[in-house]
């Protein structure tokens, strides 16, 4: 009963209001790059033209993110364990 309570508490807090419940600090989704990015991204710094390889990338590069790092500091709704 008690976790039902507090969720719906969160619910109805905005954004900036859940942003000040935090106990440390947060990684928003916002700051992360897509695989697309991500890759354009290393493609400028590392002075190649890898436009071809990302052709073929386009629709699951612009959707996918990858991280590194403590994923309990991400600003997400929820983290699954697809691992077996």
């Amino acid at each position: 009963r008690y976790p039902s309570i507090f969720y719906k508490r969160l619910l109805k807090m905005t954004l900036e209001e859940r942003r000040k419940e935090y106990l440390r600090d947060y990684v928003a989704l916002k700051n992360i790059p897509t695989w697309m990015e991500d890759l354009k991204n290393k493609s400028e710094t590392d002075g190649e033209n890898t436009k071809e390889d990302l052709q073929g990338k386009k629709s699951l590069g612009e959707k996918v993110s990858l991280y590194r790092g403590d994923i309990t500091l991400l600003e997400v709704d929820a983290i699954v364990n697809a691992g077996r």
